[in-house]
C-alpha cells in the first residue's frame, strides 16, 4: 500500500512578537514627508507613474491632462488618503497613468464596440 507524503498534521503555534504593530506600520508607504509641498510631491508620483488620490478640496489644484493621467469615470470615487493634503477621506478622485489605464482597463465605450462589432459579425453569418 503506497502512502503519500507525510502531512504535518500539528497545529500552527503563532507567538506574537514585541513591537509587531510598529513593523506592520513600518511597511506602510510613508506617503509625503513634512518638509515637501503637496505639489512637488503629487508631480514626484506623476513621475513614477503611480496612481494619485486627491480629495474634493485638492482636485482643482491637479491637472491630469497636462502630465499623462485619467480619471477613472467608471468608479469616480475612491477611499484612501489624499496624496496632496494626507487626509483619509471617502470621496477622493483616482488618477491613473492613461498608457496604465488604457491597457488594464475596459471602458463601457470599449464594451460596446465590441458588442456591435460581435452583433455585426452575427448578423453577416460568421458564428453559423
Amino acid at each position: 500500500m503506497e502512502t503519500g507524503p507525510e502531512v504535518n498534521k500539528s497545529p500552527a503555534v503563532i507567538i506574537a512578537g514585541k513591537n509587531t504593530e510598529a513593523k506592520e506600520r513600518m511597511k506602510e508607504p510613508r506617503g509625503r514627508p513634512v518638509a515637501r509641498t503637496s505639489g512637488g510631491w503629487i508631480h514626484d508620483l506623476c513621475a513614477q507613474k503611480a496612481v494619485v488620490l486627491l480629495c474634493p478640496l485638492c482636485t482643482h489644484k491637479f491637472n491630469p491632462g497636462r502630465l499623462g493621467y485619467v480619471k477613472d469615470r467608471c468608479f469616480p470615487i475612491a477611499i484612501g488618503k489624499c496624496d496632496g493634503c494626507d487626509v483619509m477621506d471617502n470621496h477622493c478622485s483616482a488618477y491613473f497613468w492613461e498608457e496604465t489605464y488604457k491597457e488594464l482597463r475596459d471602458t463601457p465605450e470599449e464594451q460596446r464596440a465590441r458588442r456591435k462589432r460581435r452583433d455585426k459579425a452575427i448578423r453577416i453569418g460568421h458564428f453559423d
